[in-house]
């Protein structure tokens, strides 16, 4: 073999030697110092863009600072070294911008407030309308016209205490004879409201009632009067007067209604009422005030007007009966205070 030919064989393996080398050795710290060189310029951009948000931050609170130091003008000018800096410098930064970027950064944990911000903060927040949890109602009612009190005791339960009151006239005419009637509607209450649900104002009503409810009646001028199924000259009797009045005095009360005087946030409320009263079938007195009522205690005379009275008020308690389960229908308006 010739020796150029060996040389040149000789040549190429030292070649190929010298470029294995430098790609094992060389090759990866390039590419490292690249990558380093990379982060660094990356981490001096982050360093200005903090650097920009602390300028902003003390420009904002420079006129609202009452301390010595910052009444003295800067002597710490920050000066642009490159025109990266520089550039940086220059933009306008927005600090909510930066702390989406940078969560974690301190500066975004309690990030100093734009104005905008401290106008959120000063406003004032809405006064919630607080209530008490007690109402007064004005109520009309087949017990006569009223007033309440309302408490709340839970969620799902009001008290109530109330009086009624209402007096009126009527004509009326009970076994064929002819009454003028004052009936007098007189009561007080004391009632507990249940509530299935607290979202609902549907409730069940159970409680007791006073019961001073009564009719004072007087008959009418006639020539004569029919008293029990018999007649008696009216100049004998003289004026017939009765009275109808309620055995319970103190009377049950069972109902259900809607409307929720001391719900919560509310004022004024309108509420209804359906239920019984059982106050007792009412019992009725009839008196004479005749001549023939001082002759009540003669055997004869006496025996007969005092079973014909005595009849007379069994037929009017009859046509009563139906009053000893007395319905009561109410409506009413309340106040919450």
């Amino acid at each position: 073999m010739p020796k150029s030919t060996i040389s040149a064989k000789i040549f190429q393996v030292c070649l190929g030697l010298t470029t294995s080398i430098f790609a094992i050795t060389a090759l990866p710290q390039i590419l490292i110092a690249g990558e380093l060189e990379k982060n660094k310029n990356n981490a001096k951009q982050q360093n200005l863009i903090v650097r920009k948000v602390d300028l902003q931050a003390q420009n904002n609170h420079r006129d609202l600072s009452h301390n010595a130091s910052d009444l003295q003008p800067r002597s710490e000018p920050i000066l642009a070294e490159k025109s990266m800096e520089a550039k940086l410098l220059a933009q306008e930064i927005d600090l909510e911008t930066f702390c989406r970027n940078y969560p974690y950064n301190s500066r975004c944990t309690n990030p100093n407030p734009t104005p905008e911000r401290e106008e959120k903060q000063l406003e004032t927040p809405p006064v919630e309308s607080k209530t008490s949890g007690f109402a007064l109602s004005a109520k009309a009612s087949t017990l006569g016209f009223g007033i309440e009190g309302t408490g709340t005791i839970s969620p799902n339960f009001n008290g109530r205490l109330g009086f009624n009151y209402f007096d009126f006239s009527i004509d009326t005419e009970k076994s064929d004879i002819d009454y003028d009637a004052d009936i007098q509607l007189l009561s007080a209450t004391a009632l507990i409201d249940w509530f299935p649900s607290s979202r609902s104002e549907f409730r069940i009503t159970g409680g007791i009632a006073y019961n001073d409810n009564k009719v004072d009646a007087t008959a009418r001028s006639a020539a004569t009067l029919d008293i029990g199924g018999v007649e008696f000259p009216a100049a004998a009797v003289g004026q017939l007067e009765g009275e109808a009045t309620f055995p319970n005095t103190i009377s049950p009360y069972i109902g259900i209604g809607y409307g929720n005087p001391v719900k919560r946030d509310r004022r004024f409320t309108f509420s209804i009422d359906l239920g019984i009263l059982f106050t007792g079938s009412p019992e009725v007195e009839l008196n004479a005030t005749g001549p023939a009522s001082s002759l009540l205690d003669v055997p004869l005379v006496g025996s007969v007007l005092n079973d014909a009275i005595e009849r007379e008020e069994e037929d009017i308690e009859d046509d009563l009966d139906g009053l000893s389960i007395y319905p009561v229908l109410t409506l009413g308006i309340s106040y919450q205070f």
